[in-house]
């Protein structure tokens, strides 16, 4: 672990995975906009949506395991960086669920009875709690709340963090008890997508402890990944259905290569990049920080979308008379989802901060005492991380990627040599 806290991500290659988180997100915007808004526009790629989750699902894998080993070294400041990453905004996702519902039912409920067949599902209390506790996908259940359907993912994504923090900071004797207790719990259909979290887990170490590939075959690796990703969509796509379903065990099966498959195609793709870019100079110099900034609202943009494209297709329903309007109001959606963004996922720095100042800092007695922000006092207790380190490091992790920044803020922008990379 030492040689990698030396090493963080290039420039590069950090804003290429922004790139691809931001346009994993608005892939699912599109693939629900041409269901319920334009449904007579046909372009292959507003039909990819169940394998931009999966991508979601790799990047995550390489994110998270990086900033666990490199700036997240103890439990304390993973878990408040989890838990500032995701509380706010899945929070601020039910209440638009809520509020959106609300509203298109009022306008028009003959619309949701209409759509009642996956996409809506009237709210219920059950449903919100499933919501708040991320269980909404334990074993074989599918809790829906409302018209928040693209939630579900969440209800994997977080499983996935829970066994990362297990693994990476609970007592060694206690590991593989509570490993298996956490798996006894999360249930079949969670662990079957789980190598597709791995696959990021391990990319990230491929790409942070060894040479890159000469150019030669990382080209070839990141053509192998689109011949396989492109073959699986024309050959595949049809016979597969959303990871969250259960109908049988042979679509289960199905399902499970289809959607691992995609996952190697991603790996060979970040492989293969990752090794161009580090050996490229500044790409992005120009075109950065503003990927980055629309990259910094992804997570909202995918979680609100559904519920205020639903209320704007209510309005106008049957859409397919209204074609202009409902264009125009696609591009209002889409606005409204990165302003509703600057409410939660923009300030996570001050989620984690108000969470840090509830947390009990020890003394250098041993006692433990209220975390004091405004001093920013360090401790010497090496067992948990002061309040300043830990705020030091959710300002590193700025534009995160389901939780994270891959590169610390100290970093420049341009890539480095591979001695020296994440």
């Amino acid at each position: 672990m030492g040689a990698i806290q030396s090493r963080k991500i290039d420039g590069n290659l950090s804003i290429y995975l922004d790139l691809l988180r931001l346009g994993a997100a608005i892939v699912v915007f599109l693939s629900h906009a041409h269901v319920f808004l334009l449904p007579s526009i046909k372009i292959g790629p507003l039909g990819w949506g169940r394998e931009a989750v999966a991508v979601f699902f790799v990047l995550s894998g390489f994110v998270i395991s990086y900033v666990g080993q490199v700036s997240e070294k103890d439990w304390r400041a993973y878990l408040v960086a989890r838990v500032a990453r995701i509380m706010p905004v899945a929070l601020l996702a039910i209440a638009v669920i809520f509020v959106a519902d609300s509203i298109g039912m009022h306008a028009n409920a003959f619309y949701y009875d209409f759509i009642n067949t996956g996409f809506f599902t009237p709210v219920s209390v059950e449903a919100a709690l499933a919501y708040v506790t991320f269980t909404n996908q334990l074993w074989f259940a599918h809790a829906v709340f409302g018209s928040g359907e693209p939630y579900w993912s969440l209800g994997f994504e977080v499983q996935y963090y829970l066994f990362f923090g297990l693994f990476a900071f609970s007592p060694r004797r206690a590991k593989v008890p509570l490993l298996f207790l956490w798996a006894a719990a999360a249930g079949p259909k969670i662990l079957m997508y789980m190598p597709l979290w791995l696959m990021g887990w391990l990319t990230m170490k491929c790409v942070i402890e060894r040479p890159p590939f000469r150019r030669t075959i990382s080209i070839a690796m990141i053509t192998a990944s689109l011949l396989l990703f492109f073959s699986l969509k024309f050959f595949a796509d049809r016979a597969a259905t959303n990871m969250y379903e259960t109908w049988s065990l042979t679509q289960e099966a199905i399902n499970f290569v289809y959607f691992n498959l995609i996952g190697v195609a991603v790996v060979l793709h970040l492989i293969g990049t990752a090794s161009l870019l580090s050996q490229a100079p500044a790409l992005f110099t120009k075109t950065g920080p503003v990927i980055k900034w629309l990259a910094g609202g992804s997570f909202t943009l995918y979680l609100v979308h559904q519920p205020l494209i639903l209320m704007f297709a209510s309005f106008l329903h049957p859409v397919e008379e209204h074609i202009a309007m409902a264009a125009a109001l696609l591009v209002v959606c889409f606005i409204l989802c990165f302003l509703l963004a600057e409410v939660a996922e923009r300030r996570k720095k001050f989620f984690a901060s108000l969470i840090v100042s509830l947390l009990p800092v020890p003394s250098q007695t041993g006692q433990k005492t209220p975390a004091n922000i405004a001093s920013g006092t360090v401790f010497s207790d090496d067992a948990a991380p002061a309040t300043s380190q830990l705020i030091r490091v959710f300002t590193e992790m700025q534009n995160a990627l389901d939780g994270e920044e891959k590169v610390a803020g100290s970093q420049d922008a341009l890539p480095r040599d591979r001695v020296s990379r994440a």
